[in-house]
């Protein structure tokens, strides 16, 4: 009953409360020794495609295989969390400024580069990724995971942008000058 309570039962990583409560203890941690840490809060784009299109069956085995990918890229004391449908989390207790929080989530960017195999389906993955750091983004639990939701809004919407971009141009009318 433990373990149901604080894992993902799809996904064998920690869930939401799993998160929040190491969340709460690395606050006052850091709040007691004036340390920072970092938050990550993790989107799949275009996931419902997956089940859309795929199934479910096929959607729960691409957020095992994200998640263990994922892990793949962190250290031993960083916590991964899925905290609710295509959603995930990583509390990095251990860095020293912004630019180590950006190069983790970099690498579990790269984790995306290579397709999903799923049963027989190849499935190109990607996901959007905001960035919070203690204290400079966030004094609280709320704050923090408000902060680092917002950070990856900010990068979705500018991966939609860029992808209208790519689009809108051919539906232009071309200018010609005589």
């Amino acid at each position: 009953l433990l373990r149901r309570s604080e894992f993902d039962l799809v996904t064998d990583i920690h869930n939401r409360f799993s998160l929040e409560t190491h969340l709460d203890a690395r606050i006052e941690e850091a709040r007691a020794n004036a340390g920072i840490f970092g938050l990550l809060y993790i989107d799949l784009d275009k996931f419902k495609q997956v089940n859309d299109i795929y199934s479910h069956r096929i959607g729960d085995l691409y957020l095992q295989e994200v998640a263990r990918r994922m892990k793949q890229q962190l250290r031993s004391h960083d916590l991964l969390a899925r905290l609710g449908g295509d959603e995930f989390a990583v509390l990095l207790p251990m860095v020293r400024n912004r630019s180590g929080v950006e190069e983790i989530a970099q690498r579990l960017e790269h984790s995306f580069h290579l397709p999903f195999d799923l049963e027989g389906h190849t499935l190109q993955g990607s996901a959007s990724i905001g960035i919070a750091l203690y204290p400079e983004n966030g004094a609280t639990k709320d704050s923090l995971l408000n902060a680092a939701d917002a950070a990856m809004y900010a990068v979705k919407n500018r991966k939609k942008q860029a992808e209208d971009e790519t689009v809108a141009p051919a539906s232009r009318p071309t200018l010609v000058s005589s």
